[in-house]
């Protein structure tokens, strides 16, 4: 919606030109616009020579592109010039390549080093402006980095803390009981995405980001200190989760609203902070809990969880200073005022972030449907899967100290994992490469790991080829869910896709728990079993996604 002044910025046509575009810019108002396209006549103070014909694109100030490829547009250029379908398609790609790049370098988005061969454009989409690139961009992708490091590597590293506190503090509770405690902790960390998502698109980033990084350090401070279920509940499940939850959404999301051709990479170097942290936690609490003192069994543990809580709090801090939005969705605040009037602050929070946070209306486009069904089915396999395989581990006599490793032989490949196939998602389309993964990723489950997996030779090939295909998972899945909604609906379309998976990761955990229940070798293979059948679904709910948005033909997509 035009509702604030428009710049109007002029392309010469058809003389030749040089790499450098020489533009006017010029501020008009929308009723200036409407009645320069019917006169067909350029502006008064503009310089207008009859050998050239002038190609034109309009800027709102928020930096929506509109009118690009609209009939106002063909009406201002000259009738005595013929132009070529594709020659003028290619005049329009140049000009707004141009016009971005210059807006990019006043937002210190793009730096003077940026080439102009750079993807500096627009989504087609939506016509929002992304600088695809540039130093600001890559500072949030770095912040985000950081902040992911924290919050995924925290839910990449609950298989050490299940391994630890089943073995120590709750020996006496039985697996199914134990399960509770993180599937609490995943259904109020993807639950309370919903109110984040809805808050960073409406107000941005910082305040979520503060907000829930203080809940987050707090549970994981108390968690050092648990030694009872109903501890371990209230520190992590609740505290710890909550706040977690509250800075997935602006971490995940912020990478989006820079970039749309990148946008797999940039959310892929993102997410791998996830890995990086699943990575060196359980390398670093390795050494904790092997410490002891006397009368104190829980030395280890106790300064191993604080250590991990102070770790988690300075890349927060780095995430908070650095991070940055660059899209709000003021017109949904625009027409809340126009539509509810004066209302006092409760009820426009209950409102706003209760009633109208989870986007019901999506479900009814088909595309974006199966993908949450998808998604359900993919985070079900990969948090069932890594919650209990230390345990699995265990049963075939593999060591506590060797379990360990082998998570952060996970998280390592995930690194790769998250990268490559984020990389080559830009390249031959995001819905592609995650059904492509996720395919891979069920045959190992159920070809690699379930008949072979018996030894710590063959664990750590598969937990290898495991963490490789799983990492893409955690960067692919939200990055399709980008695919098919626009750039200010992301945060909240986001948040309703978690929240679905926290209600199916709040049963799904425990049902796990329940198949391994009395932790024989049989019951682990049914575990192994159902872990690769949920990745197999998630690979079926994707193609039916893409089907229903661009068919079966092969296309990037």
């Amino acid at each position: 919606m035009l509702s604030h002044l428009i710049s109007k910025t002029i392309l010469p046509f058809p003389e030749k030109r040089n790499k450098k575009i020489n533009k006017n810019i010029i501020i008009m108002s929308p009723a200036d616009h409407t009645n320069n396209a019917q006169s067909q006549t350029p502006q008064n103070d503009l310089t207008h020579n009859p050998s050239n014909t002038h190609l034109l694109a309009y800027f709102t100030n928020d930096n929506n592109i509109s009118a690009t490829s609209t009939p106002e547009l063909n009406d201002l250029i000259s009738e005595d010039t013929i132009l070529d379908g594709k020659l003028r398609e290619k005049l329009q790609t140049d000009l707004v390549k141009e016009v971005t790049h210059e807006r990019g370098k006043e937002d210190g988005c793009i730096s003077e080093s940026d080439t102009e061969n750079e993807d500096n454009g627009f989504a087609d989409g939506d016509g929002e402006y992304y600088p695809e690139g540039g130093l600001r961009a890559w500072i949030v992708v770095f912040a985000c980095f950081c902040g992911l490091i924290a919050c995924f590597g925290t839910l990449n590293a609950t298989g050490v803390v299940e391994n630890h506190i089943q073995n120590n503090q709750l020996a006496d509770q039985s697996s199914s009981t134990i399960g509770w405690i993180f599937s609490l902790m995943l259904f109020i960390c993807f639950g309370s995405c919903i109110l984040s998502g809805t808050y960073f698109d409406r107000n941005g980033f910082k305040a979520p980001m503060i907000f829930g990084s203080i809940l987050h350090c707090g549970g994981m401070f108390a968690l050092a200190n648990c030694t009872k279920l109903w501890h371990f509940i209230l520190a992590f499940s609740i505290v710890a989760g909550f706040g977690n939850g509250i800075i997935l959404s602006p971490l995940v999301s912020a990478p989006a609203h820079y970039f749309c051709k990148r946008r797999g990479t940039a959310t892929a170097i993102a997410t791998a902070g996830g890995s990086i942290g699943g990575a060196l936690i359980p390398l670093l609490l390795r050494k904790f809990f092997a410490m002891t003192r006397e009368n104190d069994p829980n030395y280890g543990y106790v300064w191993g969880v604080r250590t991990w809580a102070f770790i988690n709090l300075a890349l927060l801090i780095i995430a908070i200073v650095l991070g940055k939005e660059r899209i709000k969705k003021t017109d949904d605040i625009e027409n809340d005022r126009s539509k509810y009037g004066e209302e006092s602050r409760f009820k426009k929070t209950i409102r706003v972030y209760i009633l109208q946070s989870f986007d019901a209306k999506a479900f009814s486009d088909m595309r974006f449907l199966f993908c949450v069904i998808g998604t359900v089915f993919g985070e079900l396999s990969c948090c069932a899967a890594i919650t209990y395989y230390s345990s699995y581990c265990g049963v075939y006599g593999i060591s506590s100290s060797d379990s360990y490793m082998l998570i952060m032989v996970i998280n390592l490949t995930g690194i790769l994992g998250r990268w490559i196939p984020g990389y080559l998602s830009d390249i031959f389309g995001r819905f592609n490469v995650a059904i492509a993964t996720l395919f891979i990723l069920a045959i190992v489950m159920l070809v690699g790991w379930l008949p072979f997996g018996k030894d710590l030779t063959s664990m750590y090939v598969v937990s290898a080829l495991y963490g490789f295909f799983s990492g893409s998972t955690f960067s692919l899945l939200p990055v399709c869910c980008g695919q098919i909604s626009k750039t200010e609906e992301f945060g909240r379309r986001y948040a309703t896709m978690y929240m679905v998976v926290s209600l199916a990761l709040l049963a799904g955990i425990p049902i796990t728990g329940a198949i391994i229940a009395d932790k024989s070798t049989k019951d682990y293979s049914h575990y192994v079993i159902f872990s690769g059948v949920m990745a197999l679904a998630s690979c079926v709910s994707y193609i039916i996604s893409r089907y229903f948005a661009v068919g079966m033909k092969w296309r990037r997509f």
